[in-house]
């Protein structure tokens, strides 16, 4: 960590144009960039999405955690005959269509191997990127993870990966004696907190606002003890 500052960015699911627009408020001179992860299936251009993520995290050293999306669409290019219908239902076919500039409505023509070798043709990087996403990242008094942490433990850290990526309720209910505050996305605030504003409760942020779902796209600004600010992005529904 070498800035004072952090710009914090919630679940983008291909909504590249607001990403864009949320970027601009941004300062990379001052702010280290951190995305909590699913940054592909269900919207707009997950093609466009994954190539800014990873163009930020080669030019200006972006921290890009994994969400559940990169997992399944990393279990689906090591296995894809056995994993397309899991990563399909969860917005995979969206995601190939934005890769390989084929109709949505054309994906299910090809195989899943084939479908699997085009993407890596593709994107060569991909595959190696993905495989190496961290589960989560320090900053300060914060722990940023993308879906949050097994409270239950003596260590934080010693959550399992699968509960870094994918835990819901005994995270939001659990006691947070982490002395940190955790940041995370994943579970989108509507179901927490009824609307698309941040949620805030017993040192945890939840940052999903939504985005893919006709919510927000958000970002928030901290320092090494705070939270600062909290900047949000429009966005329509996705079919």
């Amino acid at each position: 960590m070498t800035k004072e500052l952090a710009f914090v960015v919630g679940d983008i699911h291909g909504m590249n144009t607001a990403l864009e627009a949320l970027l601009e408020n941004w300062d990379k001179n001052t702010q280290e960039l951190i995305f909590v992860g699913d940054y592909t299936d269900r919207g707009e251009d997950s093609a466009a999405t994954l190539k800014k993520v990873y163009a930020l995290q080669q030019e200006h050293g972006a921290i890009c955690l994994r969400g559940n999306h990169e997992q399944l669409f990393l279990d689906f290019l090591n296995h894809p005959n056995m994993k397309w219908e899991l990563y399909q239902r969860n917005g995979g076919a969206t995601t190939l269509s934005n890769i390989l500039n084929v109709p949505e409505s054309q994906i299910n023509a090809f195989n899943a191997d084939h479908l699997a070798k085009e993407v890596m043709q593709t994107l060569p990087w991909l595959k190696a990127w993905l495989e190496n996403l961290p589960y989560y990242y320090e900053f300060g008094d914060f722990i940023i993870v993308h879906a949050g942490v097994d409270l239950s433990l003596e260590d934080w850290k010693d959550t399992k990966p699968y509960d870094f990526i994918w835990i819901r309720d005994p995270f939001h209910d659990g006691e947070n004696n982490t002395n940190r505050t955790i940041i995370f996305g994943h579970t989108p605030t509507v179901n927490l907190n009824q609307s698309v504003s941040i949620w805030k409760k017993d040192n945890k942020i939840g940052i999903d606002t939504a985005a893919v779902y006709g919510g927000r796209l958000t970002a928030i600004t901290i320092d090494q003890h705070q939270h600062l600010e909290t900047y949000q992005i429009e966005t329509q529904k996705e079919n």
